[in-house]
Formats: structure tokens, sequence, C-alpha cells
């Protein structure tokens, strides 16, 4: 076979690899944080409450909590976090997630935006490609 054709049908391999392993990061079925189950895989955009800047991120899920209002109540009486902010709202879904960096952070379900279950994130989430497609 004529080099030219070989290097054309690898060059159409590679692509396909490379589109199937986008997709699998920022395709899947939209969803919110809201329906979180544990161990499921999401892939998000977070405003966060401090500068209004919207964030991606790639998480996995290790817990979710819903807070009462009571609850709300005793957290925004005891915390020192944004204390006197009266911006600042905490609501009901917090979910806990782990990110491919290994980091554990908390996230409310209603700042979340673009959200998706990815089809194949949950089998990419542990290696670095998972991370560098953010």
């Amino acid at each position: 076979m004529n080099a030219v054709v070989i290097s054309g049908i690898v060059m159409v391999v590679v692509g396909v690899f490379g589109l199937l392993a986008i997709y699998s990061v920022y395709g899947g079925v939209h969803d919110s944080l809201r329906n979180a189950k544990v161990g499921s895989v999401y892939n998000f955009m977070y405003e966060q409450p401090v500068t209004g800047d919207r964030e991606r991120y790639l998480a996995k899920v290790i817990d979710v909590t819903t807070l009462s209002e009571d609850s709300i109540r005793n957290l925004n009486r005891r915390s020192n976090y944004r204390r006197f902010d009266p911006i600042f709202v905490r609501t009901p879904h917090l979910v806990t997630c782990q990110t491919p960096d290994g980091k554990i952070r908390n996230f409310y379900a209603e700042r979340t935006s673009q959200c998706r279950r990815p089809l194949l994130a949950k089998a990419l989430f542990g290696t670095r490609l998972a991370a560098a497609l953010i």
C-alpha cells in the first residue's frame, strides 16, 4: 500500500479516538447535582460565590447531603465563612466531590450549570486524560 494512504488511515483513526475522548467527557446525559448519586461522575460549571467566576469541574460524587432549614440556620450561626456577607445564601443540596487531582470539594447544587453525566468519564476519571480534557 502507498505510504500516503497508510498515513491517512492512521490520521483518521487517531482523530476518531480523539473525538471519542472529548465526547466521553463533554457528552453524555444532561443532569443536575441535585439528583447526584454517590460514585457518579459529573462535568459541570460552578459559580464561585465570592468572585462570581465560573469554573468547569469534572468530579466524582463521594457524598450527598440534603440540609434542613435548621441545619442551614446552625451553619449560618456557627460558621465564619462569609458571615457578614448579605448576598451569600446556603442552599439545601450540598454535594461532596473528588476532582481528578485528588482534591475533595463541596459544591452547592444550586450554583451549577451545564451539568452532564458523561458516558465514559467514570472509566477516564482516574487517568490524566480526563483532567486534561476539562
